[in-house]
């Protein structure tokens, strides 16, 4: 009777246990990695051309902040927009799920709760879903001492940002 109790234990602690999502290490950077606020760097990317995309970031961030709806629900969160940055906010509970607020200028970006998933840690690659269910490609990296970050549309046009701002991922109150 006593090791069946003790087996019914072990059970249901497995049980629980497996109902929190676990971040494996590869996610863990994934998530480190691309919570940022992203401007688009035009032209070649030089130490000049990152400086101009930064240039307002924080004034963008805080203009995000300040539209944000008290309560965020798929509808409320479709509404959101950057001005001219991709705001990507990791949720602290949710190992691979982030919000996804991109700019003005990309309506084929959905806003919203969206997914990703590490591809291939040594080269970068971060498969991403939108809030609307379309799968992008995303590739992280550096340019010197600046985070950088490549998308690549289902069409093949790719578009490339400087990470201007850290963002924490966000934990439920």
């Amino acid at each position: 009777m006593r090791r069946l109790l003790i087996a019914a234990l072990c059970l249901a602690g497995s049980n629980a246990a497996a109902q929190t999502p676990v971040a494996s290490p590869e996610l863990t950077r994934a998530t480190n990695a691309i919570g940022a606020m992203w401007r688009p760097v035009e032209g070649a990317v030089t130490a000049e051309t990152i400086r101009t995309a930064c240039t307002g970031a924080e004034q963008e961030m805080r203009a995000l902040d300040a539209a944000m709806p008290a309560e965020l629900t798929t509808e409320s969160a479709a509404r959101v927009r950057g001005l001219r940055g991709l705001h990507v906010i990791p949720i602290a509970d949710t190992p691979g799920a982030a919000y996804f607020f991109p700019p003005l200028n990309m309506p084929w970006f959905t806003s919203g709760l969206g997914g990703f998933s590490v591809l291939n840690e040594v080269e970068g690659f971060i498969g991403v879903r939108d809030a609307g269910g379309q799968e992008l490609a995303f590739q992280v990296g550096r340019a010197g001492p600046h985070p950088m970050l490549r998308i690549r549309r289902s069409t093949g046009e790719i578009a490339t940002f400087a990470g201007c701002q850290p963002i924490a991922p966000l934990a439920s109150d």
